[in-house]
């Protein structure tokens, strides 16, 4: 049984930048680069996973007038929550 190729992670990566760069899929561009048509796939997923990881969009400043109104607003329904709960097992107690 032939041993698995390896390859080096130069290699790797021209062919995951083979593939995002053209915009073709791995199933078309493996053929031409010489390597399984799952093993270049998993590159590109674990080059995508690694980009979104890592390169991912910085968040935002948070507006604190923003925030603390949203705060209030959640205090404010929260406490609406807690009294329909209390309503609604009211009435279902009086309808027994």
């Amino acid at each position: 049984m032939p041993a698995r190729p390896t390859y080096s992670d130069e290699f790797k990566a021209d062919a995951v930048d083979l593939v995002i760069s053209s915009g073709r899929s791995p199933m078309s561009v493996a053929p031409e680069v010489g390597v399984s048509v799952t093993a270049l796939k998993r590159w590109v997923q674990l080059h995508r996973d690694a980009a979104a990881g890592a390169g991912g969009k910085p968040d935002e400043p948070v507006d604190t007038a923003k925030y603390k109104a949203l705060e209030a607003r959640l205090r404010e329904v929260e406490r609406e929550n807690d009294f329909l709960k209390k309503v609604s097992a009211f009435f279902a107690k009086e309808q027994r």
